[in-house]
């Protein structure tokens, strides 16, 4: 006798999927993603169908695919470019070696190179396993579109016959099939002036890249950055190596992340100074020079001056960090002769022992805002003792009249966060300065709201509450701000920072203007 539990299973085979919505025509490569789709929901009603005892022993979720990085095939390309460049050619010996074995052979062949071989060590170093690598025909198509000044591609169609390839190259070439890569300066490649490079040589052409824009923090991204700010260069492959310094804390087995920093190696000196000078260390809110190699306007121009990206040469940030380091030991043999020997472990950071010798100085006034920052700091103020009748017209006109006799923006105020009803509200002000100038002049000048619609004030008298304000900082500003959409917070973090930057560069020219002002103007002859 056929158990009852059976009678389950031979009812859903037989009538196939169509019961679960599912199509019973064979499925186009093109459809093969939207068919998976569909046919998930239908495994979860299976095991979630009730047994005959009623229960839901069965029931299970399908687990969700972890997420896969996506690269695009501008991506694709940079990386495996990036994988067969001079300075990888120098430093990778096994690459090296290779190469040079494909030059002993037929003519034909001279040069070319596994394309799996190459795509292993191109995302090798962005840390993915062999499952999250592109397809060698995605590969192909990126290289064929992006790269193709740079790279050749060629199908194999048959094994190979050159015997010297054998026994190093038997793992790649033993198959039919496949991709072969190499470079279109295949002829000169072996004569390159960069085999026989020193250490020093390279590290001439390298230089330390900081304050990166936040959508480039990845390898080929850096190197789109890099090569969107010199894309006037003629320079086939500027960028020839990206490294990123580990933290502190990273440990040896471990990929570094990109933090907003990066050693980028470039291919000759020439564009090494073009950063120097065009993105110097100490510089104004906008690029200091025009120089030709320099994109103007282009995208990656305006964000590297959105964030304050700046760039120093190799051997400047070697030296700085030896002084660090040596400071390091400074503070550590200062403390061990003053029998307090420090609690420093082997990942101990140099920052955490100055915060302890530095824990009398006095704090600074408040978190100065960058484009890294969360949020705005010193930008919200907290105000209380209201009329209840007021709205949110009135209060911004009320408290716009702080900025009247001061020398800061007259549009100071971004938002203001009231509830009709309430008795208080929220300022989100433009910058840190704002909110100080509208403290104190409340606080030196208090007034009351006579009625709901009362836009400018007046003098309390002994029995009213006068208008009470304070600039709302630490957990509570903390607390507040996350409250608040990312996109209006990225707002308020860029308008402050450029009024930052803009008082920075005004009080440079406040003696040029006020000596321009005070000149007779001359008048002009209509005649």
């Amino acid at each position: 006798m056929t158990s009852p539990s059976f009678a389950f299973v031979p009812r859903n085979i037989s009538k196939g999927g169509k019961q679960q919505g599912t199509s019973a025509h064979v499925p186009s490569p093109e459809s093969s993603h939207s068919l998976k789709l569909i046919q998930t929901p239908a495994i979860e009603r299976k095991s979630a169908y009730p047994g005959p005892s009623g229960s839901d022993k069965g029931k299970q979720k399908v687990p969700e695919p972890p997420a896969k990085p996506v690269y695009n095939e501008k991506d694709i390309s940079i990386l495996v470019v990036l994988a067969f460049s001079d300075y990888a050619l120098w430093l990778d010996s096994d690459l090296r070696r290779k190469t040079e074995e494909s030059f002993q052979g037929e003519e034909q062949d001279a040069g070319f190179l596994p394309l799996s071989y190459l795509m292993r060590r191109a995302f090798g170093r962005e840390n993915l396993g062999q499952d999250y690598m592109p397809t060698e025909a995605n590969a192909v198509k990126a290289i064929r579109t992006y790269a193709s000044d740079v790279l050749e591609v060629r199908m194999l169609v048959s094994a190979p016959s050159a015997s010297v390839w054998y026994p190093s190259w038997k793992p790649e070439r033993s198959s039919i099939g496949g991709y072969e890569v190499r470079r279109k300066d295949c002829t000169t490649l072996l004569d390159n002036a960069t085999r026989e490079f020193t250490r020093h040589q390279w590290d001439d052409r390298t230089i330390y890249m900081e304050n990166i824009p936040a959508q480039y923090h990845t390898i080929p991204g850096i190197i789109r950055f890099a090569q969107g700010l010199l894309s006037h260069s003629s320079c086939l492959v500027p960028i020839q190596n990206v490294t990123l310094p580990p933290h502190h804390l990273d440990k040896a087995e471990d990929r570094p992340k990109c933090k907003g920093f990066a050693l980028v190696t470039l291919s000759n000196a020439e564009l090494c100074q073009v950063f120097l000078e065009s993105w110097p260390w100490t510089r104004s809110f906008q690029p200091e020079s025009d120089d030709f190699d320099l994109a103007e306007g282009n995208l990656e121009t305006k964000e590297a001056s959105k964030f304050g990206f700046r760039t120093l040469p190799k051997a400047r940030w070697d030296k700085l960090n030896e002084e660090y380091l040596a400071y390091r030991q400074k503070l550590i043999s200062e403390l061990a002769d003053a029998n307090e020997p420090p609690d420093i472990s082997p990942d101990s950071d140099v920052r955490d022992v100055v915060d302890d010798v530095l824990e009398d100085t006095p704090a600074p006034l408040g978190n100065a805002t960058t484009m890294y920052s969360p949020y705005p700091f010193g930008c919200l103020v907290f105000a209380r003792n209201l009329h209840l009748e007021t709205n949110k017209t009135t209060l911004r006109a009320l408290f716009a009249t702080a900025f009247e006799s001061s020398l800061v923006d007259p549009a100071g105020i971004d938002y203001v966060d009231f509830n009709k009803g309430m008795d208080s509200c929220y300022l989100r002000l433009a910058s840190p300065e704002h909110g100080r100038v509208l403290v104190d002049r409340f606080s030196s000048h208090p007034v009351v709201q006579s009625h709901g619609l009362d836009d400018r004030g007046k003098t309390p008298e002994a029995s009213q509450k006068a208008i009470a304000t304070e600039i709302i900082e630490g957990k509570k500003e903390e607390v507040y701000w996350e409250k608040v959409p990312e996109k209006v917070r990225r707002q308020a973090v860029e308008k402050a920072v450029k009024a930052l930057n803009g008082k920075q560069s005004s009080s440079v020219h406040t003696a040029h203007e006020h000596s321009e002002e005070s000149r007779p103007r001359k008048k002009r002859n209509r005649g």
